[in-house]
């Protein structure tokens, strides 16, 4: 595998601890390199996800299917993110999340058994698993509180301030599930915002 490709993954690990040459050399032992096409499942939804990885080009999305059958968007990922149905990852179970490769893409993926391995040997792991865990909280939680306490035209700009190539990547019928808001309302949020 290419270096270049592991290194955004002990750019991103080296953020959150520093590591020593040795731990570096068995992390990158367990590395894999994964494609996925455009529609392409990372876990489907019943599946147990084995892989806690990094995108290293492509987006992907989080969806889980309502009672109706609709799918509601809960996390759009872009290069130099984690990406993993992660409840599943952690319990090992079948994961009610699908995660899907919304265009062509890279990532770089650590195997469940070898993480534990590697948390199990090294500190600077464990604390590596700890953060990813508190930063998927932290999203999740920032996402509770945009559903609950702003309108859908403020949700809809804050998510474009923070990811400007969203628009170009996702589906409009996708970013409304992710607002909570049916595609019409969406046009008429962007029809009104073109407007200012």
């Amino acid at each position: 595998m290419p270096t270049d490709k592991t290194a955004i993954l002990k750019i991103a690990f080296e953020k959150q601890a520093p590591l020593t040459e040795e731990e570096w050399i068995e992390i990158r032992s367990y590395l894999k390199e994964r494609t996925f096409k455009k529609g392409a499942f990372l876990c489907r939804n019943g599946q147990v996800e084995h892989y806690l990885s990094i995108i290293y080009e492509g987006t992907c999305r989080g969806f889980y299917n309502n009672k109706e059958g609709e799918e509601i968007s809960v996390g759009f990922m872009f290069p130099n993110d984690f990406v993993s149905a992660y409840y599943s990852f952690l319990t090992q179970r079948p994961s009610l999340m699908a995660v899907q490769a919304v265009t062509p893409v890279t990532i770089i993926s650590i195997s469940h058994t070898h993480l534990n391995r590697l948390c199990d040997k090294y500190k600077s792991a464990e604390r590596i698993g700890r953060l990813n865990a508190e930063r998927i909280y932290r999203r999740k939680e920032e996402r509770e509180i945009a559903l609950l306490t702003m309108s859908a035209t403020e949700r809809y700009q804050d998510l474009v301030d923070r990811n400007p190539q969203l628009l170009q990547e996702i589906s409009l019928k996708h970013i409304a599930s992710y607002l909570g808001i049916k595609p019409e309302s969406l046009s008429r949020i962007r029809k009104q915002l073109a407007k200012q």
